[in-house]
């Protein structure tokens, strides 16, 4: 019954930990979002053969409002190279942003052929 006890207690304080020191990520405030948009200008997706194709982010601000891409997720490697490349060391002027917090943004794109075909 002892070991039941301790091992019960173990894992509680495990889990307690696990929650306080666990990075928060923070789905990104309408002005930042408008911001990274400003930054990423359209792709050239017809010359990739790329009608339509969503990209996430994930990224945080330095101390000098500085975004710093930490994952680009997309299963097209142009996309993620422009993406990282268009906000990587970008400074950013938005409202509510905490530094050194991570954000997660998602991103669409639509090529200006794929609604005319």
């Amino acid at each position: 019954m002892k070991t039941f006890r301790f091992s019960s207690l173990l894992v509680l304080c495990l889990l307690a930990g696990h929650f306080a020191f666990a990075n928060r990520v923070v789905e990104a405030n309408s002005e930042l979002r408008r911001a990274v948009a400003k930054m990423i200008e359209a792709p050239q997706l017809s010359r990739f053969g790329i009608a339509e194709a969503q990209v996430y982010v994930h990224f945080m601000v330095n101390e000098n409002n500085e975004i710093v891409v930490l994952d680009v997720l997309t299963d097209n490697e142009y996309l993620k190279e422009y993406v990282a490349n268009s906000l990587n060391k970008h400074k950013v002027n938005a409202q509510g942003v905490e530094p050194l917090t991570k954000y997660s943004l998602k991103v669409a794109f639509r090529s200006e052929k794929a609604g005319s075909v």
